[in-house]
């Protein structure tokens, strides 16, 4: 098997599995009782037992919900028609940690293996989709560094319509509340936990109401837990495939025989600003497909770091993502001062002609011998603007893209590796 071909073994044994978890929860007498503010009255409904009437008041409460758009709310009917409560004027028994969804959805989403992330939910809004109501395809807006996903839970109100349809990697998967309430033999909520940069959308509501609950989903500390009931049981992460073509290509001594980097680009988008740079950024944000890879290197004694891939002409520039370009002012070559100022090494990508490559034009710079084991991505690039000084001041811009580096050592010391250079 040659080079190429292991790359495409490694590349093919990396498993994605769908970015979301759902399930339903039966509700006890008082769990969906709503309390909720009418103008200068205060009024409840039984959201487990509710009738048109009182879903009609509770409708009519609402005020029209907006959209983040470029990181503005903005109210667009034509592209979201629906009503939203905010929490301030809404208060309900309903506890999603009583329930246990916020411990499914841990162990679910975030894989069983990944004991240090703790999951917390934060409620964000009430929704109310009427009669001809809908959300055309978006992404949820990032609402903090932490933030990593949303979770919306359904109340078992008479509707139709209305599911909730996510997209991402050319897949495509439907949550029909409306039907998955009206199936449970007792009054049930169902729930679906996505992350945030999956695309979805909300169909139209053809009859009834639409009752939802949104909460955000970000990453806490470690916390002691009781143990979960044997209803809930964690997914075992499906690493296997990848642990044994990894482990199979670091035992040929013709794979990388004198050491060098595989790069994975990410399957997931990743909130990068100028926050990011203050607080760094770690292979502890990495979710899904991202995650297990970072895992599976680990368990291999392999040193795994975030990094952002700057590109320019046919140079590329592996910066760690703690040392994100800033929007200073440069009196010098960009490549240059990432590679001095920014810890950054130029890619000399293996299997292509070093002499098409202008990585010799940086002479003197440290170059790194890197094999890219899946692509870079549109999912996490981003733009940076700087200023340039020559004969006189020039705005310029870096398009970035995460990645995950992995040092691999040369055969026989795979995981000690003695240097990052040529």
């Amino acid at each position: 098997m040659n080079f190429s071909e292991i790359l495409d073994t490694l590349e093919d044994a990396i498993i994605q599995k769908p970015p979301f978890c759902t399930g339903t929860v039966p509700l006890a007498s008082n769990d969906a009782i709503l309390f909720y503010r009418r103008g200068e009255n205060a009024e409840w409904i039984d959201l487990a037992r509710a009738t048109e009437t009182k879903l009609e008041a509770l409708s009519e409460a609402c005020e029209p919900a907006t959209f983040g758009l470029d990181q503005v709310d903005v109210l667009d009917e034509s592209y979201r028609k629906a009503g939203k409560m905010d929490t301030e004027n809404f208060a309900m028994n309903f506890d999603i940690d009583k329930l246990r969804i916020v411990d499914y959805v841990r162990e679910q989403l975030l894989d069983g293996a990944d004991e240090g992330k703790v999951l917390k939910a934060e409620l964000y809004k009430l929704n109310v989709y009427m009669k001809d109501s809908f959300f055309k395809t978006h992404k949820d807006t990032p609402r903090g560094d932490t933030m990593f996903g949303s979770l919306v839970v359904a109340f078992p109100t008479l509707h139709e319509g209305g599911a909730l349809v996510l997209r991402h990697d050319d897949q495509e998967w439907t949550f029909d509340s409306a039907s998955l309430t009206r199936e449970q033999a007792e009054p049930s909520v169902a729930y679906i936990a996505f992350f945030s940069d999956i695309d979805h959308e909300v169909t139209l509501v053809t009859s009834g109401y639409r009752v939802t609950l949104t909460y955000n989903l970000y990453l806490g500390n470690k916390t002691s837990q009781e143990d979960l009931p044997s209803s809930i049981t964690p997914v075992v992460p499906d690493d296997h495939r990848l642990h044994a073509a990894l482990s199979t290509a670091l035992s040929n001594p013709t794979f990388l025989p004198k050491g060098g980097y595989l790069g994975f680009g990410l399957s997931f988008k990743y909130p990068i600003n100028q926050t990011s740079k203050r607080t760094g950024l770690s292979a502890a944000i990495l979710k899904g497909s991202d995650a297990v890879i970072d895992r599976v290197c680990r368990q291999l004694s392999l040193t795994t770091s975030l990094n952002v891939v700057y590109t320019e002409g046919d140079t590329q520039i592996l910066v760690p993502a703690e040392e994100l370009l800033s929007g200073d002012e440069f009196d010098d070559d960009i490549l240059s001062i990432l590679c001095e100022d920014y810890e950054g090494k130029v890619i000399r990508e293996i299997g292509k002609d070093a002499r098409t490559s202008s990585y010799n034009e940086l002479y003197g710079q440290p170059v790194i011998r890197l094999a890219w084991v899946t692509a870079l991505t549109g999912y996490s690039t981003f733009k940076k603007s700087y200023v340039a000084y020559g004969n006189q001041a020039m705005p310029g811009c870096m398009y970035g893209d995460l990645c995950l580096a992995v040092r691999v050592g040369p055969f026989g010391r795979r995981e000690s590796p003695d240097s990052d250079s040529e």
